[in-house]
């Protein structure tokens, strides 16, 4: 049961910056909240794709030198 909460922290944070520029009535808060929990579950996601990937291109160049 820990995906949910693993959703509900980029909504949780979106919140909050959504909260910095539009009022909690409106509609353009939903909207803007939506965005940007969408994109930093995105973000999280791509950084757990490509982590391994990184990390090994990081090590080898530190071989290298």
């Amino acid at each position: 049961m820990w995906f949910p909460i693993v959703v509900r922290v980029p909504f949780a944070i979106a919140g909050v910056i959504s909260g910095w520029f539009f009022a909690k009535s409106t509609l353009r808060y939903d909207m803007v909240q939506l965005a940007i929990s969408l994109l930093m579950l995105a973000a999280s996601i791509a950084c757990v794709i490509y982590a391994p990937r990184i990390l090994k291109g990081l090590r080898s160049r530190k071989d290298r030198s």
